[in-house]
């Protein structure tokens, strides 16, 4: 019996030293003993959005009770469109939102603001405190437009038509919000 426990003994210990040695192998290799391997590639960061694309589509979407999403296909650095997700068209077509932006064609910000102000229905005008001055006002029909003079440039933002489920004063909240935040 002796020796049966002896013969046991040495292959438990054998099992024993053999799982050592394949984990000790094991943690070699992951170690670093065998190559190594290549390390991720750092994504480079998005690109910045256009530059028309200005709005805060959060807050434009809290003012509105609606989503706003930047149709990123036409955007570019003079125009971004916004459309808000789900509604449907109105009877004049899509509606949407569209910021354009423009050099101001000359110094006096006031005398820029009132030309493209011709835009408005007479005695719909409110002014904005915004960057270099502002107006939010009602057109083509009872929708909304906006614009702001901001670092030599003219900022214009308007509604195509008002989308279901928003009503047309809360597009003047939201753009006026908007113009208030251009910086």
């Amino acid at each position: 019996m002796a020796d049966g426990r002896g013969a046991r003994s040495g292959v438990i210990a054998g099992r024993v030293a053999a799982a050592l040695g394949a984990v000790a192998l094991l943690a070699g290799c992951s170690v670093g003993s065998g190559p190594a391997e290549p390390e991720p590639a750092v994504s480079p960061p998005p690109p910045a959005p256009p530059a028309a694309c200005v709005l805060d589509t959060a807050a434009l979407g809290a003012a509105t009770g609606l989503t706003w999403t930047p149709d990123e296909t036409t955007a570019s650095d003079t125009r971004c469109v916004y459309d808000p997700a789900g509604a449907p068209s109105t009877p004049d077509g899509p509606a949407f939102v569209a910021v354009d932006i423009a050099p101001a064609g000359g110094p006096d910000a006031a005398s820029t603001l009132d030309t493209v102000a011709g835009l408005c229905d007479p005695n719909s005008r409110a002014d904005v405190t915004a960057a270099d001055g502002g107006f939010v006002c009602r057109f083509q029909g009872g929708s909304v437009f906006a614009a702001a003079v901001r670092n030599e440039q003219v900022v214009t933002v308007a509604a195509s038509a008002v989308p279901p489920g928003t009503t047309a004063a809360r597009i003047v909240t939201a753009f006026n919000e908007q113009l208030r935040a251009l910086r």
